[in-house]
C-alpha cells in the first residue's frame, strides 16, 4: 500500500481492552495504481504472552474479519490477526488470510534502547 487515506474508523481503538469491538475501514492504493477498500469488524480477543524470534512479549491479540474490494473487480473475505505489544507501542506479529494464501510477519530482532 503506497497511499492510505485517513479513516474515521481506526486500526486501533484506544484504550485496548479484552472484549472491545469496533469497525475498521480503509481506502487505499497500491504501487500498481489499483485502488481498494477494506471493511472489517474488530475484536480484542485476549491479552497474552507471545513468543516470537525477538523474544517474549505481552500482547493484545486483535482479530479483524471482513471484506476487501478493489478497482480490478476483486471482492473477497479478509482476516487479519495482529498481536499488539503495548511496551513497544507497535505490533510484533501479523497474520493475514485473504483466502488465497496465509501471510505472516513478525519481529525477529529487538534490543532495548536503554540496555546497550
Amino acid at each position: 500500500i503506497i497511499n492510505r487515506k485517513p479513516s474515521k474508523t481506526p486500526r486501533y481503538d484506544w484504550p485496548l481492552e479484552v472484549g472491545k469491538k469496533w469497525k475498521y475501514e480503509s481506502k487505499w492504493e497500491n504501487n500498481e495504481g489499483t485502488t481498494g477498500k477494506t471493511s472489517q469488524d474488530v475484536e480484542v480477543i485476549s491479552f497474552e504472552e507471545l513468543n516470537v524470534a525477538a523474544g517474549k512479549f505481552m500482547t493484545y491479540k486483535i482479530e479483524y474479519k471482513g471484506i476487501t474490494t478493489n478497482s480490478r473487480g476483486f471482492k473477497g473475505d479478509m482476516k487479519d490477526t495482529w498481536w499488539y505489544c503495548p511496551a513497544l507501542k507497535t505490533y510484533i506479529k501479523h497474520v493475514n488470510d485473504d483466502g488465497y494464501g496465509l501471510y505472516t510477519n513478525e519481529l525477529i530482532n529487538y534490543s532495548h534502547p536503554s540496555k546497550k
